[in-house]
């Protein structure tokens, strides 16, 4: 899906609580957001005599946090998440 900057840049603020959510939904989009933004964001920028320099690796470092946060929260779930078979035997009351 195309997106501009300025809709990219948008849901870096909009996902970016993804800790304080808890939300793996947020860490996933924040990821590929960030993503995106690294790929349209030149390291530095200059236009009419003004130059502008953009953290990217903030963006990177944050990129690694959201990385980890979805493996930590899939990796707790999976040890968590457990299947319990009840069976009908004779005599089970």
């Amino acid at each position: 899906m195309p997106a501009t900057i300025d809709e990219v840049i948008d849901s870096l603020n909009d996902n970016a609580d993804f800790e304080e959510t808890n939300s793996v939904a947020k860490a996933r989009s924040f990821i590929t957001a960030a993503n995106r933004f690294l790929i349209m964001t030149p390291a530095s920028q200059s236009h009419e005599g003004a130059s502008l320099s953009m953290g990217l690796q903030q963006i990177q470092s944050l990129l690694q946090a959201a990385r980890r946060f979805v493996n930590q929260v899939d990796t707790n779930s999976a040890a968590t998440s457990r299947v319990r078979f009840l069976s009908a035997r004779i005599g089970y009351r």
